[in-house]
């Protein structure tokens, strides 16, 4: 059980500065995309990720160690909980807007506590059932939104769906097999990991000649991408996993509740179309997650 701890100003000045990034990364997700093919704005995204925290790699690497019996755990962890993501994420944006995208990524602590409870042994309570039940009833809102008819699926509104399946994936497997092991460290893993499969992925479509043959419409994507890598996936994972440590992962995780308005501000200054029906779904999936979220 985790020890309740006082909450600091700069525990408060992080968490809402997590909130902001990770509420923007949609926006620049989309703005990606407009030079980019989906997976490699995903490859992208994971490569610079992994440039920008080579310096904490140099400086812990001589702590980046973890009992031999761990280390088949750290592939699944960048699947499930960069890559994969990642990948859907962008997918998802070519047909509907990021704003949306960004409520969808609420569900996650929900698709948490039921792949805690059929894969982990993570007890089910009352409140944590009825939490998700009322929150995939909001998930079924929106979803059903973008739907023409029922022979006319849109899956693209799914890819989100899918996404936060990952994260839960993700959030479990660490919770079951490195609680005891440094997150910073486990972090850094994750993407050193992952970088090799992403920069081979962008040799192999060209993505670099691509650049050098358009280099002013590439900058104007790659620009929104150096702030997504940099600022909203690597140093916001190390900041969102020190945040953990000073706080609890319950305070760490109500950033769920903050991220989808900042992408729907965002998304309406954008011209996006953000219909009153998303909004009351997202209402209904954020009062899921407090219901599940309660003891």
């Amino acid at each position: 059980m985790e020890q309740h701890k006082k909450i600091q100003n700069v525990d408060w000045l992080t968490f809402m500065s997590l909130s902001v990034m990770w509420g923007f990364s949609f926006f620049f997700i989309k703005k990606g995309l407009l030079f980019f093919e989906p997976i490699q704005v995903a490859a992208l995204r994971m490569s610079i990720a992994f440039l920008a925290l080579i310096p904490l790699i140099l400086l812990h690497f001589k702590k980046m160690r973890i009992p031999m019996a761990k280390w088949k755990f750290i592939p699944l962890l960048g699947l499930f909980g960069n890559l994969i993501p990642a990948i859907l994420f962008c997918t998802a944006e070519t047909r509907i807007d990021s704003g949306l995208t960004g409520i969808m990524n609420a569900t996650t602590p929900l698709f948490a506590l039921l792949i805690g409870s059929y894969f982990f042994r993570v007890q089910l309570t009352r409140n944590k059932i009825i939490g998700v039940i009322v929150g995939f009833v909001g998930a079924l809102i929106i979803v059903s939104s973008k739907q023409k008819s029922l022979s006319e699926i849109n899956f693209y509104i799914l890819m989100p769906l899918l996404a936060t399946v990952c994260y839960g994936i993700n959030a479990n497997i660490f919770k079951a097999k490195f609680q005891q092991e440094n997150p910073i460290i486990i972090a850094l893993l994750q993407y050193t990991f992952i970088a090799p499969f992403a920069i081979g992925y962008l040799y192999y479509t060209h993505a670099f000649q691509h650049i050098i043959a358009s280099p002013a419409p590439a900058w104007d994507s790659i620009k929104y991408l150096l702030i997504l890598g940099i600022f909203g996936t690597a140093y916001a994972q190390v900041l969102f996993n020190i945040l953990t440590q000073r706080t609890s992962a319950l305070f760490a995780t109500m950033t769920t509740y903050i991220i989808p308005f900042v992408s729907i501000l965002v998304g309406l200054m954008d011209k996006e179309n953000i219909m009153p029906l998303h909004v009351a779904g997202l209402l209904i999936i954020l009062i899921g997650v407090y219901l599940g979220s309660r003891d």
